[in-house]
């Protein structure tokens, strides 16, 4: 059973067409803050770039559509020659009878109970054909125009919701969808998985499959999660006590909350009220303190597990031994580590509450979960944002001085010469897909890198070496050396034409903020070096 716009009954609410735009905009096309003012659908019909609602940054491309929500506010840049969407309008009515007069009056809201946010659909281009429809019909000035238009827009929401796609592109039940709405509407109360089931209209070992295959979660985690997002809402509010926060959401006994809360979130309630007052330790080898800097805190102690800087194993071991000592007596009221510390684990939390986060692909989720457990949710909205608009401008200023021209990054790493793949990494993202940056043939298509001896690199064939040493130590110098005696290297196009480039630590910049600002800086320094000597005729020899 799909969903299904309502049919004229006692009481009734259906969506007419308010309006209807097409918009078209050529190169840098810019949205620099703009409210809703009534729920809109908007589907980009040719262009790319980035599109901020309520402070969260999503990339938009050809075909997708987005629901607005009326208050929502909007920022947007796009990358594209030339941008073009759709803009539909609608103004929900609700229409009653009394005593056998139909009144009518305007309701706030999307059918469904859509949300904000791009919604992924099948049948793109059916969806796009079924606009292009509805935007001429509303064009024009034919006998029985506006039965014609709103026929058509109940026709094209219909199709919407019956096509409607999960995250996991998974096609969306409403049958889940009502037990959903259910969880949400009575969270407060006991709720049984018969029951949900009952309202799904499926046995519940089936409900159970369904649910998990849909939303990668069982009913009960998902309903936890629902709990426990709202008992957060709630702890942030003045004069609550945790034990009605716990009534509130459906535990009726405050140490099972106590639990859950601290499972799902990694701190306790007592502690999530004054996350904002903690003092924060971290331990890291991607730069968690870098996130805390970027949020406006920082880290009391910061400590690195596994330096890979070449010291000896005694100078290595002194410097662990000093930087445990540093944590202890600074005396945390939280630690952070990632995942590569988790064989500390033990003795992070014997000194102070450990968080471990797990390992991820995308960084921004590290960013936003630190954010929580700090209470810094909007400032993290506010540099993921501010990010991405710089990574735009900057991945058009690098055009202009790249242009299609090559580049390969190398990482003198003893004993072995790593080639950066053009995978499964921040960086290569980064490089590659946000600041589009051509990847020479070398770049493995496949792997986030690959190791050669210093004798066997490939043929160097790239118009642009962006070379890290892992430090000045004795061991990386000979490496760099062995490597600059093979023909490999001689006959690059990047080394015969002066292009051979010193980074920092790109590898794990990358997995922060501030490090993509500073990568980003870096890489503009050296398109414009590279550009001023293009004009005065200099070559400058690594």
């Amino acid at each position: 059973m799909n969903e299904q716009l309502p049919f004229i009954a006692e009481t009734s609410t259906l969506p007419l067409l308010s309006s209807m735009c097409r918009v078209r905009r050529g190169e840098n096309f810019r949205v620099h803050g703009m409210t809703v003012s009534r729920p809109m659908l908007c589907l980009i019909l040719q262009g790319k770039g980035i599109l901020v609602l309520n402070d969260e940054v999503h990339t938009a491309h050809t075909n997708q559509l987005f629901v607005l929500e009326k208050g929502t506010t909007i920022e947007a840049a796009s990358r594209s020659e030339i941008t073009e969407c759709i803009l539909l309008s609608i103004n929900n009515v609700s229409l009653q009878k009394v005593r056998g007069e139909w009144t009518m009056a305007s309701e706030p809201g999307l059918p469904f109970q859509w949300s904000t946010g791009p919604m992924p659909v099948r049948h793109e281009q059916q969806i796009v054909s079924r606009f292009e429809q509805l935007y001429t019909a509303y064009q024009g000035v034919q006998q029985e125009h506006f039965i014609n238009i709103h026929t058509q827009l109940h026709e094209l929401l219909q199709y919407i919701s019956e096509n409607r796609l999960e995250v996991n592109q998974e096609k969306v039940d409403p049958a889940l969808e009502r037990s959903i709405m259910y969880m949400h509407r009575h969270m407060g109360e006991g709720i049984s998985m018969d029951h949900l089931a009952k309202i799904a209209g499926l046995t519940p070992s089936s409900y159970s499959r369904s649910f998990k295959k849909a939303k990668d979660m069982s009913p009960t985690d998902y309903l936890n999660r629902l709990r426990i997002d709202e008992a957060k809402k709630q702890l942030q509010q003045e004069h609550r006590s945790i034990k009605d926060v716990a009534e509130s959401v459906g535990y009726g006994n405050e140490y099972y909350f106590n639990r859950k809360f601290k499972q799902a979130v990694g701190i306790a309630p007592s502690v999530y009220i004054k996350r904002d007052q903690l003092r924060i330790a971290t331990a890291s080898v991607l730069g968690l303190e870098n996130h805390l800097s970027s949020l406006g805190v920082e880290a009391i102690a910061s400590i690195n597990g596994f330096n890979d800087q070449e010291p000896s194993e005694s100078e290595q071991q002194r410097e662990l031994t000093l930087q445990w000592n540093k944590l202890r007596q600074s005396r945390p009221d939280l630690i952070i580590a990632d995942s590569y510390h988790a064989p500390y684990y033990d003795k992070l939390k014997s000194i102070a509450p450990t968080i471990l986060l797990e390992h991820v692909q995308d960084w921004k989720q590290h960013h936003v979960r630190i954010a929580e457990l700090v209470g810094r949710e909007k400032q993290a909205l506010a540099n993921l944002k501010q990010l991405a608009f710089r990574t735009l401008d900057v991945a058009r200023r690098l055009q202009q001085f790249f242009d299609h021209e090559r580049v390969t990054l190398v990482e003198v790493k003893p004993p072995m010469i790593r080639l950066q793949g053009t995978i499964n990494h921040p960086l290569s993202h980064l490089l590659y897909t946000e600041l589009m940056l051509k990847p020479a043939q070398i770049a493995p298509p496949e792997h986030q890198w690959v190791d050669y001896p210093a004798e066997r690199i490939p043929l160097l064939d790239t118009d642009h070496l962006f070379i890290h040493r892992l430090s000045m130590h004795p061991a990386s110098e000979k490496l760099l050396r062995r490597m600059k005696q093979t023909s490999s290297w001689n006959r690059s196009p990047a080394v015969l034409g002066g292009n051979v480039h010193d980074i920092s630590s790109w590898l794990t910049k990358s997995w922060t903020p501030s490090g993509r600002h500073q990568i980003m800086d870096e890489l503009v320094h050296i398109a414009e070096q590279h550009d001023a000597l293009s004009q005065t005729g200099l070559i400058v020899q690594f």
